[in-house]
C-alpha cells in the first residue's frame, strides 16, 4: 500500500474515532463516579494497532480521537486525563501484542483492550489525584480499573467480531509494505 493509502486509512480510523466519541458523548452519564465511560472511540485505535501493526499508525489515531474529541465535546480541562489514559493504554497494548506474537497463544482484541481499560482509568485516575491533590480519588481505583477492564472486555469483543465478519479486510489493510 502506497503512503497516500496508509496516511487514508489513518485519517478514516480517526474520523471513526471521533464520530464513536460522539455517540458516546450523547449517551447520557448514568454512574455516579465521574469518568466513567464506554470509551467507544477505542475501536478505532484497536482496529488502527490490530490492522497496522504499526504503533505510530495507533498512536496518530489515538491523538487524533482525544484532541478533537476534547475540542468539539468535552473541553479541554479533560485533555490530561484523555492522554494520560490514552497514552497509557496504547503502551499496553502495544507491548502486549508485541509480546505475544503472532503465532499460539496471541492475545485477542479482547484481551489487549481488556488490559489496556483498567490501565486506561489507572493512569487518568492518578492523574485525577495529582491534578488536585485530592489522594482519596486512589481509593476507587479498585471500581475504576474492574469498570475500565470490563468496558475495554466489551469493545475488544466488538472488534474481535468485526475482524471475523470482515474476514481479511482489516488485517490486509496495511499489508504491503507494513510500517
Amino acid at each position: 500500500m502506497t503512503l497516500s493509502g496508509k496516511v487514508t486509512v489513518a485519517a478514516l480510523l480517526s474520523g471513526l474515532a471521533v464520530l464513536l466519541g460522539y455517540v458516546e458523548f450523547l449517551i447520557p452519564v448514568v454512574p455516579p463516579i465521574a469518568g466513567i465511560k464506554l470509551g467507544l472511540g477505542n475501536i478505532a485505535v484497536l482496529l488502527a494497532l490490530r490492522s497496522s501493526g504499526s504503533e505510530h499508525t495507533a498512536a496518530g489515531v489515538m491523538l487524533t480521537k482525544i484532541l478533537v474529541s476534547a475540542a468539539l465535546f468535552a473541553g479541554m480541562g479533560g485533555l490530561p486525563y484523555s492522554l494520560a489514559g490514552g497514552v497509557t493504554s496504547l503502551l499496553t497494548m502495544s507491548v502486549l501484542s508485541r509480546q505475544s506474537g503472532h503465532g499460539k497463544g496471541k492475545l485477542s482484541a479482547a484481551g489487549l483492550s481488556a488490559a489496556g481499560g483498567a490501565v486506561h482509568m489507572a493512569a487518568q485516575t492518578a492523574v485525577a489525584a495529582w491534578l488536585t491533590s485530592a489522594w482519596e480519588v486512589l481509593s476507587l481505583l479498585p471500581i475504576l480499573t474492574t469498570v475500565g477492564t470490563l468496558t475495554g472486555l466489551l469493545n475488544g469483543v466488538i472488534v474481535n467480531m468485526m475482524e471475523r465478519r470482515a474476514g481479511q479486510y482489516f488485517t490486509g489493510l496495511f499489508a504491503k509494505n507494513r510500517e
